[in-house]
């Protein structure tokens, strides 16, 4: 183990870690364990779900990835980036993702962690909308 730029203790890289790495950086936001675990199959990765579990849950500790929930409270996970800050943007429909810059986030963060003599601050948000792929839906005109 060897400690990361944050501090925290850095697992140890072996194959499944390797594998699980390597689907996290391929998708395009947030997925759930169960979506890494198809991915990974799909693309030869020989590995079982609780592995990903396992593998998902010391990432997160180590400071690597990040976890968030969706509307619907499924753990959603992606790779932290050391070089700048963003945030998970995720339809709260059809669980379609991407990475948003959210530096000004960051800022005010520590900002106000500051004022109450916090430090080490560490950001975890989440934002939700829906994608331009779902349709809207439309309330009923009034009296129609």
């Amino acid at each position: 183990m060897f400690h990361n730029a944050i501090g925290h203790t850095r697992p140890r890289v072996t194959p499944h870690r390797e594998t699980v790495l390597r689907v996290l950086s391929e998708l395009a936001g947030p997925a759930t364990a169960h979506v890494i675990h198809r991915h990974a199959r799909a693309t030869g990765g020989r590995i079982g779900l609780s592995t990903v579990y396992r593998h998902l849950s010391s990432l997160t500790l180590a400071g690597i990835a990040d976890v968030t929930r969706d509307p619907a409270g499924q753990h959603l996970y992606h790779l932290r980036s050391d070089d700048e800050h963003d945030l998970p943007l995720t339809c709260a429909r059809c669980g379609r993702g991407t990475r948003v810059g959210a530096a000004a986030v960051a800022r005010w963060a520590a900002r106000t962690a500051a004022l109450h003599g916090f430090t080490d601050v560490r950001v975890t948000a989440a934002v939700t909308g829906v994608c331009p792929l779902c349709p809207v839906e439309r309330s009923a005109a009034p009296g129609g």
